[in-house]
């Protein structure tokens, strides 16, 4: 097997889709991936692209957005390492339907959407990928339930929740980010944080979190 290829072959099989795949489905999207290093604030697709590809985040974090009527930006998710992006709108042959740009320095691997489609079709990967979007909705009621709390801290905890899923430690996007899911101010974003912290329900390490209550966490959310 070429350098290339094999150094392709790791990066993958650590990506959450291909963990369980069998060699030769890691093998055969090594071939076509392409590695590339995006800036903090690149866009790696446009929400309405028809031709945006499967990517798998290696290192740093991206950002998921859409547009409200007005055109303004809105945060609607984010991508953790060894998670991937763009895999629903190649699924149904649509363009895809947010924006992927970086939030800070990252490593990405993109695949292009007809091998993608070929991926995404192997049992296993399948398999993957359910569990997946399986995660996501539950992050995304877990969201969309916190718009409806009266309290910010709730608001803020519940983003913090749906953000860190069933991980045991995770980096949070940033407090911007945080502070527009969440409909509140950056300082309340900074407070609440300081305060799950002081109670000792996270615990920072470096640039991300170590969720230490869950279920204490859980119940914050919940206003």
């Amino acid at each position: 097997m070429p350098k290339d290829m094999d150094t392709h072959h790791e990066v993958l099989r650590n990506q959450g889709l291909l963990r369980n795949a069998r060699r030769e489905v890691v093998d055969l999207a090594g071939k076509f991936v392409k590695i590339a290093q995006v800036k903090e604030g690149d866009y790696l697709c446009i929400q309405g692209d028809a031709q945006s590809p499967l990517i798998f985040l290696i290192e740093g974090q991206l950002r998921l957005s859409t547009y409200s009527e007005d055109g303004s930006e809105i945060p609607v998710g984010v991508v953790a390492p060894l998670e991937t992006a763009g895999e629903v709108s190649i699924l149904n042959r649509v363009p895809v339907c947010a924006n992927v740009a970086a939030s800070k320095d990252s490593t990405v691997a993109l695949l292009d959407r007809a091998h993608a489609r070929q991926l995404l079709d192997d049992p296993d990967v399948a398999r993957a990928l359910n569990r997946q979007m399986a995660q996501r909705y539950m992050g995304l009621v877990t969201d969309r339930g916190s718009q409806s709390l009266p309290r910010a801290g709730a608001r803020v905890s519940a983003v913090i929740e749906a953000a860190v899923g069933e991980r045991e430690s995770v980096e949070l996007p940033n407090q911007s980010t945080i502070a527009a899911m969440a409909k509140v101010s950056r300082e309340t974003v900074s407070r609440v944080i300081s305060s799950l912290e002081k109670a000792g329900v996270i615990k920072r390490e470096g640039k991300a979190i170590l969720v230490r209550d869950r279920i204490a966490l859980h119940q914050l959310a919940s206003g």
